[in-house]
């Protein structure tokens, strides 16, 4: 979701996604030759993971600009793509993006009955969310036995990871590690993980390279198939 460094270092805290100018900046992003290597790569691993799911219907969590949204609907899925910023479903809707049906909401708390979703996605937003839990019991209420759970997630143990604290936004925000993503997601069911969005120290890709260094992966790619009840396990 937020992958330039310099735009990162521009974010003054969680209130910016309200500001039309974010949205905006947030956008023109994904149009740098940095911000295309990124969507290829993230891309790449929840085009994957989309693979495993028969349903065409999909609940997204926290889509913002409908950056992933354009992505959901060209790959022929009808989406309820949710957001509590003005701004950025303004910018979403001005994409006029079809099979999209866009809800001005909080994700941990929205206007559907129990069960109603078989695929669910959230590309980051576990991160920047008040408290996960609450998040992921609403994601519970509202996925179908057997359903899926898709979800892009930054490493905490990433270069993005290592210098948070840099960040006026990702300093506030919760990155979570492979790990701990697997403890979460366990409590739905057996949970896959897939990585990519590789940065050196100075936020170069390397992706393409065989050679990583050892260095951790900034995205993971996961999907869970939903076995278990998670409000009543945690």
């Amino acid at each position: 979701m937020f992958h330039d460094y310099t735009l990162i270092q521009k974010m003054k805290k969680m209130n910016i996604y309200n500001e039309l100018s974010f949205a905006e900046e947030y956008d023109q992003f994904y149009r740098t030759s940095r911000g295309r290597a990124v969507d290829k790569a993230e891309k790449s691993l929840i085009s994957d993971l989309l693979m495993q799911v028969d349903s065409r219907e999909m609940l997204e969590l926290g889509c913002g600009t409908g950056h992933w949204t354009a992505f959901f609907s060209e790959n022929g899925f009808h989406v309820t793509a949710v957001d509590e910023s003005t701004a950025m479903l303004e910018q979403a809707r001005q994409k006029e993006i079809p099979n999209v049906h866009w809800v001005k909401a909080d994700a941990a708390h929205l206007p559907f009955p129990n069960q109603r979703f078989k695929l669910i996605t959230a590309i980051t937003l576990f991160e920047f969310v008040e408290d996960i839990d609450v998040l992921f019991k609403e994601i519970d209420r509202l996925l179908k036995p057997e359903g899926f759970l898709i979800a892009g997630w930054l490493n905490a143990l990433s270069e993005i990871g290592r210098q948070k604290e840099n960040s006026p936004t990702f300093k506030h925000a919760t990155l979570y590690t492979p790990e701990e993503i697997k403890k979460y997601l366990s409590l739905f069911g057996h949970a896959q993980l897939r990585y990519g969005a590789y940065y050196d120290s100075n936020f170069e890709m390397l992706d393409e390279k065989t050679d990583k260094g050892g260095i951790q992966p900034a995205f993971i790619a996961t999907i869970v198939q939903k076995s278990k009840n998670y409000a009543d396990r945690h």
